[in-house]
């Protein structure tokens, strides 16, 4: 079976235009030019339903209620200061006086209750995440307590919220809103032609240290080997989200890589509710996990550029190093499938986010192949990234009976804090889990509130070894996003977020 993956590895190379790499040309443009590989519906943060594709950009744009820097720690960022009670139910922020959108508005403390409000309305990816917000109360101005149902273990670790206006919402109404999304950060956006390219400029009154770049366009690139060539003839100064196999013989050009822990992971990830299918049965899964070599995945068909972890990675709370791998047993695999009663196989859907980000497509087929050879009868199918999640979304809560088996992004490691992957991924009211497991709710519920860092941990381990025992997910790679640099750039990545940051406030252009 390795040598499958290392042909069909091969066949991406063979196949692949512009590998014939020429050292790189010298950008001629005067802006900062960065290849994306997909993009968000729109670039209001707060109403943005591909929150990671949109943060990309609106990272820029918006900005948090705490800051970070580049090695993960945090800052005051719009919040100057703030104060826990010893509950922890309650934080009092102090906001930063003479702070102004692009749009000329004050900022102040009635911008928090409505974009609490607005991204609990819209957006699926920090709904979860404020759950535990009971209200806001505004003190005056610029002083406000945020009041929580429940201690919350992760709120100031995720830097609090995006802050958006509330007066020029009301001033310009939801359409515009959206259209001509405005922030508080370094940059602002100009102009943006959906498909084609996203144009900022440095914001000249920013409250902060000023851009020392002052033009910056994002362009949309969805095929990988096009975002590698344009970095080649100096059309583009960064590429975001290089193909794995494209990191070496980039490289060996003369291009500087970087490589970022961060997610999506790469996973197989089960509809487990199910009773009807052959996967509900959990010795299923199991042979599916065994029948599937990941450490190939990673080190032929991914070239060892991202890890494969049991679970979490050795430097995530709740990491815990008894836990293993599944291990790869094809004819072990077989035995289990004959134990669950398929000796024979049976058919099984195998569905992947076309643009989601590198590998997926890659990884579905070999995943393939792997089942292929058990017996099992895949069909594969690729789905664009937003239609992607709506069929995560409705293959549980929308309809239980669903028959859904995919390479998904579902959080598996590589995040600020644990409760992120299991309230995501695997709570039972998450939009995007795909299980149902009281005791993994009552752990995830209590890894949440917790306060005490000891004891969130202890419970994290608890947890995950649940989703670990029973095959919720299969784990095949824990992703480094690939950043490809022109020779006169200079990027420091910023890591332990939630979602890829791509700063340009930590780019330099020589």
């Amino acid at each position: 079976m390795k040598r499958l993956v290392v042909m069909f590895l091969a066949c991406i190379l063979l196949l692949a235009p512009g590998t014939n790499l020429a050292q790189p040309a010298k950008s001629g443009v005067k802006k900062l030019v960065i290849a994306l590989h997909s993009e968000s519906a729109n670039y209001d943060i707060s109403n943005a339903h591909s929150a990671p594709l949109a943060e990309l950009v609106c990272g820029n744009v918006n900005e948090k209620l705490l800051g970070i820097t580049t090695d993960g720690k945090l800052i005051p960022g719009l919040a100057e200061s703030w104060k826990a009670s010893p509950s922890g139910k309650e934080i009092e922020f102090s906001l930063r006086k003479g702070v102004k959108y692009h749009s000329g508005d004050a900022l102040t403390a009635r911008d928090i209750e409505f974009s609490i409000q607005r991204m609990i309305k819209y957006v699926p990816a920090f709904r979860n995440r404020l759950r535990l917000v009971d209200r806001v109360e505004v003190i005056d101005d610029n002083r406000f307590k945020i009041i929580f149902k429940d201690p919350d273990a992760t709120f100031l670790t995720l830097r609090g919220i995006y802050v958006v206006s509330k007066a020029y919402f009301d001033r310009v109404g939801e359409a515009e809103f959206i259209k001509k999304s405005v922030g508080t950060g370094p940059y602002k956006i100009v102009n943006w032609e959906p498909g084609q390219y996203i144009d900022l400029v440095a914001n000249e009154n920013y409250w902060g240290e000023k851009p020392a770049i002052k033009e910056v366009r994002y362009v949309i690139v969805p095929e990988g080997t096009t975002r590698m060539a344009k970095l080649q003839t100096g059309e583009a100064d960064i590429a975001l989200e290089i193909p794995f196999p494209m990191v070496k013989p980039l490289e060996q050009a003369g291009f500087k890589v970087v490589r970022i822990p961060a997610h999506p992971s790469i996973s197989v990830q089960f509809q487990t509710v199910n009773p009807k299918v052959p996967w509900y049965d959990k010795r299923v899964r199991l042979a599916i996990a065994m029948g599937i070599d990941a450490n190939a995945i990673v080190n032929n068909l991914f070239q060892g550029v991202p890890e494969h972890y049991a679970r979490l990675a050795p430097w995530e709370m709740g990491y815990d190093p008894k836990l293993k791998a599944y291990p790869y047993d094809p004819a072990g695999a077989k035995n289990l499938l004959a134990q669950a009663g398929y000796p024979n196989g049976f058919e099984m859907p195998l569905i992947y986010s076309v643009g989601r980000a590198a590998g997926f497509k890659e990884a579905t087929e070999a995943v393939a192949l792997y089942l292929n050879a058990i017996g099992l009868r895949v069909k594969i199918q690729g789905i664009e990234a937003v239609q992607f999640m709506e069929k995560i979304k409705f293959s549980w809560h929308g309809k239980p009976d669903a028959e859904f088996v995919g390479i998904t992004p579902v959080p598996v490691c590589q995040y600020p804090d644990p409760s992120i992957l299991l309230e995501d991924g695997y709570f039972s009211e998450s939009i995007i889990s795909l299980c149902a497991n009281t005791e993994l709710d009552k752990l995830t519920k209590a890894v949440r509130i917790e306060m005490n860092e000891k004891k969130r941990e202890e419970l994290a381990q608890k947890a995950v070894a649940i989703i670990h025992d029973e095959v919720l997910t299969i784990p095949i790679s824990a992703n480094k996003m690939v950043y490809a640099l022109g020779k006169n750039i200079e990027f420091t990545p910023t890591v332990r977020t939630e979602f890829p940051l791509m700063l340009i406030k930590d780019v330099k252009m020589k």
